[in-house]
């Protein structure tokens, strides 16, 4: 029986500039250490120590910037630097779309309301050519009066934390980034930015069934599964957990997260013409 093993390592708080995987090698404790096919998980506590954070009072807001705060009802400085890291495509009106749903989700109304009334949109912008929501721009878990910016190339990140986690502990790892991201269910979920060392997407299409026919999935998102799992204990709050090890998992080699703003566009018309196809089918008898 395959066991698939996921340890939390508390590395302490981080407030900007601290070397990553000194304190990856000082907080893996025994077990369980480091070893060769292990899987390093990390989420935005890459960016702080990149020093990817901003101080907001150093923001000058440009009259774009003005404008979409305005009408998304977002903070101006946080409009801004959403605009300087990506392109923004569109707005999903949180507060019009799913308060109600996300206070029936809550055991802290007072912080819930605050976090509503902080953030009642939230734009759908595209970076390094992956779809995501306020170009991970984040105002949360960040020190005082500070912005966390995602790393400017996840990709890259990913494997320098692998060759110096191979170079310092002697160990052929992993690594995979990861950052939370909105669900169609009205939450949220971690999936991966970046990565070095696994192929993020298992390429079983077509492969047999239990009753040998060829399966029209099989192209499981090995990567953003691991970083939905790997969430669980970093926690999406003060759990202070922001790396986890993955142990007993096989996978196959490979390097880099491929951006899909790009399909995601393509696929909209041919999406829309062939639901108008279906739905007309289902109301129009054909004679």
């Amino acid at each position: 029986m395959v066991e698939v093993t996921y340890y939390g390592v508390d590395t302490g708080l981080f407030e900007g500039g601290e070397d990553l995987v000194g304190r990856i090698l000082e907080n893996v404790d025994d077990p369980p250490r480091l070893e060769d096919g292990d899987v390093v998980v990390s989420s935005k506590v890459v960016s702080l120590a990149e020093e990817r954070h901003v101080d907001l009072e150093s923001i000058s807001v440009s009259p774009r910037a003005e404008r979409i705060a305005e009408r998304a009802g977002l903070d101006e400085k946080e409009a801004e630097l959403v605009l300087r890291e990506s392109t923004v495509v569109g707005a999903i009106p949180v507060a019009d779309l799913a308060a109600d749903h996300l206070m029936e989700q809550t055991t802290h109304e007072e912080g819930a309301d605050q976090a509503i009334e902080d953030l009642p949109s939230l734009l759908v912008t595209v970076r390094n050519g992956r779809l995501c929501t306020n170009a991970g721009v984040d105002l949360s878990n960040s020190p005082e009066g500070m912005a966390t910016l995602l790393p400017s190339d996840p990709n890259a990140s990913a494997r320098r934390i692998r060759e110096a986690l191979q170079e310092r502990a002697d160990v052929d790892v992993a690594v995979i980034l990861t950052d939370s991201e909105v669900s169609h269910r009205g939450g949220s979920v971690d999936i991966a930015i970046g990565c070095s060392g696994i192929k993020p997407i298992d390429r079983n299409f077509g492969a047999s069934d239990l009753y040998d026919n060829p399966k029209l999935g099989g192209v499981d998102l090995i990567a953003d599964e691991i970083a939905a799992g790997a969430v669980l204990l970093t926690g999406q709050a003060a759990e202070r957990t922001p790396v986890v090890i993955v142990r007993g998992l096989e996978y196959d080699s490979g390097d880099g997260i491929e951006p899909d703003a790009e399909f995601l566009r393509d696929a909209i018309v041919p999406t829309l013409a062939q639901s108008i196809r279906v739905k007309l089918a289902e109301r129009v008898p054909v004679f």
